[in-house]
Order: C-alpha cells, then structure tokens, then sequence
C-alpha cells in the first residue's frame, strides 16, 4: 500500500483488526462492571464512563445493555472452551488422559472471572436465552474430543460402555463437580483440583471397567 493510500485507510474506516480490538475492550470494561455491580446496577452510563466511549457507541455496537451482556457472557463461554482437543492420547494409558481431561476441566471453572459471569448467566437465563443454548454448544464441544477417545477406547475392547458421548457427558458432569464449583470455592485451590481430578477418574475408570473388565 503507498504512503498515500494508508494515510487514506486512517482516515476512513478503522481497520477490521481495529474494530475487533475496540470491541474486546469494551466487552472487558463491562464484564467487569457486571460483575462488580450485577446486570441490573450496572448502567450503560457507567459502562461508557469507564470505557472511555459514549453511550451512543454502545448502543450503535450492541444496541443496548441486554445485548451488550450477551456478548459479554457468551464471549467468556467461547474462552471458556480451552482447547481439549490438543491433549495427547497415543501411547499413553487412559488414567493418565483422563486425568488431563478432568484436571482442564476442573481448572475452567476454577477462573474466578468466568465463574461470576457464568452465575450472572444463568440468573439471567429467562432474559438472555440465547446465553443457555450457547452453553449447551459449549458443553458439547467440549464432550467432542472426550467422546472421541472413549469411543477408541471402546473400539480397541479396553473398557465396556455402550454411548461414548453420553459418558463423556457424565465424566465431564463429575469432573467438574456438579453444582459445587457453583456453590463452593473448592475448585479455587490447585491441589484441590488434582486430588479431585484424581478420584473422577479412578471412580469413571473403574465403572467402565478399565483394568477390572472382568468384574
């Protein structure tokens, strides 16, 4: 591009990686003021304030504070997928996989930022519907690499289960301990999670008969 034409794309339109990162800030400025202050106090007053913008650029982005929680919230999920599918499964034994998949799972909801936002959720769930079927993507996106491999594990006779994706969805349904990681701080501390992640996946093994497939 010549000095003139990029002089020209400064003064036009910012570029798209520009949007994208104007964007993310304000989505982190809210996200902040949301959990800070809860849906309802935080006012897109308050929000353009510490954002440094106006409320028409707000309203112009998202078109309102309901959409802008959305976003807020339905962009935490999407960080909130921590890629599962890069844990190595060749050669190794499957207590020592599925203690990894239960240790990232366990570690996701330890993040104390993305838990309060996923609270705001869901006691905005009636409000915000497209947040909970956003929730049920995330949920099985992440069964998707898990059932993969249970269903080699299935292919190869080491364990006996008859739906890998439903087990996977139970695994995963232990792994991050039901409602505690809602209700409790367990999950914040580190060998909590690793002690945890241990017994998931000595109890999950032992039900699917890995190393006992006679009993």
């Amino acid at each position: 591009m010549t000095a003139a034409g990029e002089t020209e794309r400064r003064r036009g339109r910012p570029a798209a990686a520009d949007v994208e990162h104007r964007r993310a800030a304000l989505i982190d400025v809210a996200a902040a003021m949301f959990m800070t202050h809860g849906y309802e106090a935080a006012s897109v007053d308050m929000i353009a304030a510490a954002a440094r913008v106006s409320k028409a650029t707000i309203y112009a982005r998202f078109g309102g504070k309901a959409a802008l929680f959305e976003a807020v919230a339905l962009h935490s999920i999407a960080a909130m997928r921590g890629d599962l599918h890069d844990i190595p499964t060749k050669g190794r034994a499957p207590e020592a996989v599925l203690h990894d998949f239960a240790l990232r799972i366990a570690n996701e909801v330890a993040d104390t930022d993305r838990l309060a936002l996923l609270r705001l959720a869901i006691a905005g769930r009636d409000r915000f519907p497209d947040i909970a079927r956003r929730l049920h993507d995330h949920i099985a996106d992440t069964i998707a690499p898990l059932s993969r491999y249970l269903a080699d594990l299935k292919a190869a006779g080491a364990c006996r289960l008859d739906d890998p994706a439903q087990m996977a969805a139970h695994f995963i349904n232990m792994a991050n301990g039901g409602l505690r990681f809602l209700l409790t701080d367990d999950f914040s501390y580190a060998g909590f999670r690793h002690d945890w992640s241990r017994q998931v996946v000595r109890l999950f093994l032992d039900g699917i008969g890995v190393g006992n497939r006679n009993g």
